[in-house]
């Protein structure tokens, strides 16, 4: 029996992946606690005999919520699988990340096995799948464990493709529908990508292997038995979309627009993470490190097969198709593609570039010829992916334990965490919910109490109503009740479908009341058995069924296939591939890796922080400004720090302005901030702005505003195209979120911060505008062009504009003045003033052009005029001379007024 040695050593290398899954709590990361408390969700209804929920009725404060029927439940089965064996909840959900960590790898282990390439090509290619920047970033930093889930499921889809396409066989196939199944499970967007990618990844394998046609219904066959698999979940999701909010995952944060990427930032290597950040930096980069590696497997070309050759084009092809999908010039796609703008984040691509990426390393080390050399590139190669993501491996802050967590506790959890339902913006509530907000039910102290809540309201029931519990189930309450008289009945849910209200045993019409959408039912007068249960619907039982019955059939078949197979035809190699490993290679290779695990334990963890560095929390780095404002005593403004630098921008440009903020105390209340750009100049009009809805995108309720240290908030801020040249003010501040109008002041008493300088936004001068010579004055200032009308009708203002530049700071703010002189010389109208109000002289940098617009007021006799102007100081009168000695420059144009 041959033995994959490239596998075991490439589980050893992936084991160091899993190093923070031994500390106690999960890291601070997006959304991992609350993935967490799905599963804590989903096993209390396994404890009541519920094997898939739909609605998850200890959500929302008791009132209810549609999760499960919406949301892959896969990765919630799994955490309750371990709960069930008897592990507390957070070591269950601990296994499966550590299981998920080998699980994805291995995958691309496999694919690149059937590729034919060597065993130490794979295990590179499997570590760099497992040190894809993107993936340990949801690992740790992220923390959406059920796209997470997806990406590792999509390997081992892909690779039965493979299989099936290269081997054929009914076995195969069905593997293809059961894998593809459990993706459809898993999480909903990964799916629908995974989906676009196993196409793709079809047509490689398709040219690669030339199978028969008949292959390709086999292959629609499996992806129909996939749907068919999961039919109970994919089909209700899709079909009741318009029960629920769902349109709020296209608006605000969420909308894709907001959220393409540059290539600069794509093809990044992995920042250091300073640990006084309280949102640390968004690690969204296919890994510098990871792009060069496998561009430099191109040069092992000739060595590779005819079919590598195939999957090293179609692999590059693949990058390249996802990085643009990443990136702007893709927007089209994403906005008339069906389904692809609830993607919400085009950078999801990332996790999946990570498999195409891996194989081009993987290939580039398989095609090493020397043995010895071939232990070293795959050395150098594993040393450089752990390195590249070592600022990723480290995360910091206040982790969260929750091994003896409850529903009390899930409940806290959402409202401190501003979530609705363990949601980002409560996009799973049914249509009949139109309230702001849900505060809060009068179920909570009945969790607190560790009893399961009774959902009849008993506060609208009429005087002399007698009310006995028969049972009560999370979803399936009974009641024996005696009404005087006929009465609405109110229960603490949600009206959603599914819910039923029977008395005597037969359904009562239903309906949804108030802005919270409360089920309401009217029952007549006398005793009564009374129930309340979500019964479902007729077709999503329908949907189970079949869904259950095609597990069971295609089960039993393959069992019974396995059990016919004679054993000499069961191979005994892990993987089908190339030669095993020779000993010198596996010795080598086994000395490499334990070098590394003593010095990342002995010396790196407790010594090294060139990756992990900590900076002062009240002076962070790249803050360029201070402002030091607090707000309502719980917030504080360190500084800023703008681009452009000199506060001139143009018209259709961009503003990016970090702000760096520090909590001051605990807050209960959920802050947004907002970036205004109004007029310097009466009325000082709104004309654009920027709102996130949390600063840096960290809830103001989180740990990191209650620790020491600091949250970089950075706003990207699209200038009008249409936006009048002149001087801006800049104004921020912050807010209830979800109420604008609810400002938090600060402590003078202001609704906001002005930063202390006016942002210039500047008219670029035209080559027709442009002087041949500049004319000088002074020693600080030189006219470069003028744009003046050839004629004005009488009584018509004079719209001019001047085009400066400083040749030297200037310490004082100059005077313009602009005289209209007739044919004979005389004055007849003149405009003195700063040349730009709220941006006098002093503020202009050196070398850039700066647009002065000057108006006249109109003059009604007709004849031929010009302009005499010039620089003085006030109130001295001390004026900037011409080279020539004069004080001012008449322009040599005439203007006629007729």
């Amino acid at each position: 029996m041959r033995r994959e040695w490239g596998f075991w050593l490439f589980l050893i290398g992936a084991a160091l992946a899993g190093g923070p899954l031994l500390w106690a709590g999960f890291p601070p990361s997006h959304d991992g606690v609350l993935h967490v408390y799905r599963v804590l969700e989903m096993d209390r209804m396994w404890r009541v005999g519920v094997f898939y929920p739909r609605w998850a009725p200890d959500l929302v404060f008791g009132l209810g919520y549609p999760l499960f029927h919406f949301l892959g439940p896969l990765f919630p089965w799994l955490g309750a699988l371990g709960m069930q064996l008897g592990l507390d909840l957070e070591s269950s959900v601990k296994v499966v990340l550590a299981f998920l960590i080998a699980f994805g790898g291995a995958g691309v282990y496999r694919m690149a096995r059937r590729w034919g390439i060597g065993e130490l090509g794979a295990m590179t290619a499997g570590l760099a799948y497992v040190y894809t920047p993107f993936r340990i970033r949801e690992l740790y930093w992220q923390g959406d464990f059920p796209q997470y889930l997806g990406l590792c499921l999509l390997p081992w889809v892909m690779d039965g493709l493979h299989a099936y396409l290269q081997r054929g066989g009914w076995v195969r196939r069905w593997m293809v529908g059961v894998l593809y199944g459990l993706l459809l499970l898993s999480h909903n967007i990964t799916a629908m990508l995974g989906t676009i990618t196993l196409i793709g990844y079809g047509v490689v394998v398709w040219m690669a292997e030339r199978p028969p046609r008949r292959s390709l219904w086999g292959l629609l066959w499996s992806l129909g038995v996939g749907i068919g698999l999961a039919a109970f979940f994919v089909i209700p999701a899709l079909i009741d979309r318009s029960l629920v909010h769902l349109d709020r995952l296209l608006q605000g944060h969420f909308d894709f627009r907001k959220h393409f990427l540059d290539l600069g930032r794509l093809l990044s290597f992995v920042p250091v993470q300073d640990q006084s950040m309280g949102n640390p930096q968004e690690v969204l980069t296919l890994g510098a490190h990871q792009i060069l590696i496998a561009t430099a497997s191109f040069l092992g070309w000739r060595r590779w097969s005819a079919h590598q050759r195939i999957l090293a084009i179609g692999a590059g092809l693949g990058v390249v198709g996802m990085i643009g999908m990443m990136t702007q010039p893709s927007r089209p796609l994403w906005e008339h593609l069906p389904l692809l703008a609830y993607s919400e984040f085009p950078w999801r691509w990332l996790g999946i570039a990570g498999i195409p990426i891996a194989i081009l390393i993987g290939l580039g080390v398989d095609s090493i010829r020397r043995p010895g050399w071939r232990v070293l590139g795959a050395g150098l190669a594993g040393l450089a992916l752990l390195l590249g993501v070592a600022p990723l491996l480290y995360p910091f802050g206040r982790f969260t334990v929750l091994q003896r967590a409850t529903l009390a506790d899930l409940q806290a959890f959402d409202r401190s965490a501003g979530l609705i339902g363990l949601t980002s913006v409560g996009e799973l509530l049914p249509r009949t919910v139109t309230a702001r907000e849900i505060t809060g039910s009068p179920l909570e102290e009945a969790y607190h109490q560790g009893m399961e809540p009774v959902r009849l309201d008993y506060t609208v029931l009429p005087p002399g109503t007698e009310v006995t519990p028969l049972s009560l189930h999370p979803l399936d309450q009974r009641f024996r009740i005696v009404l005087p008289d006929e009465t609405s009945l109110r229960f603490w849910v949600f009206a959603f479908p599914g819910w039923q209200v029977m008395v005597d045993r037969r359904r009562v019409p239903v309906k949804a009341e108030g802005e919270w959408g409360l089920l309401r039912a009217q029952v007549s007068g006398g005793p009564h058995e009374l129930r309340l249960c979500f019964c479902g619907r007729w077709d999503w039982r329908l949907l189970e069924l079949f869904s259950l019955g095609l597990w069971l059939a295609g089960s039993t078949r393959w069992f019974l296939h396995q059990i016919r197979r004679s054993p000499r035809r069961i191979k005994p190699a892990l993987i089908s591939g190339p030669a095993s490993l020779l000993w010198e290679e596996r010795a080598g290779l086994f000395a490499f890796w334990a070098l590394i695990l003593g010095l990342k334990f002995l010396y790196v963890d407790p010594h090294t922080t060139w990756f992990r560095p900590r900076s002062d929390p009240n002076a962070p780095p790249g803050m360029a400004a201070r402002a030091d404002v607090d707000f309502g005593g719980q917030v504080r403004l360190l500084g800023y720090t703008i681009s452009p630098s000199n506060w001139i921008a143009r018209p259709g440009g961009v503003i990016l302005l970090t702000l760096w903020w520090r909590g001051l105390r605990e807050m209960q209340t959920q802050y947004s901030v907002y970036v205004h750009v109004l007029e310097a100049l009466p009325p000082h009009r709104l004309r654009f702005q920027s709102d996130h809805m949390h600063p840096g995108e960290m809830p103001t309720t989180a740990s990191p505003w209650q620790e020491e240290r600091y949250i970089r908030d950075v706003h990207r801020i699209q200038i009008p195209k249409d936006l009048p040249p002149g001087p801006y003010r800049i104004k921020i501040g912050l807010y209830k979120l979800g109420k604008p109008w609810e400002v938090l002041l600060t402590d003078h008493g202001e609704n906001g911060y002005f930063l202390p300088f006016t942002l210039l936004v500047n008219r670029p001068m035209p080559d027709h505008a442009r002087l041949q010579q500049p004319i000088r004055f002074g020693d600080f200032i030189e006219l470069v062009g003028v744009e003046v009308p050839a004629s004005v009708a009488p009584g018509s203002p004079w719209s001019l504009w001047f085009y400066w530049r400083a040749v030297a700071p200037m310490r004082e703010s100059y005077v313009l003045f602009v005289h209209r002189l007739d044919a004979q010389g005389q004055l007849r109208g003149q405009r003195d003033g700063p040349p730009l109000e709220a941006w006098g002289t002093e503020h202009w940098p050196v070398g850039e052009i700066i647009a002065v617009p000057i108006t006249l007021e109109g003059i009604q006799e007709p004849g031929a005029y010009r302009l005499r102007i010039g620089w003085y100081i006030w109130p001295s009168m001390e004026h900037l001379f011409l080279p020539s000695g004069e004080p001012f420059y008449v322009l040599p144009e005439e203007i006629q007024v007729r």
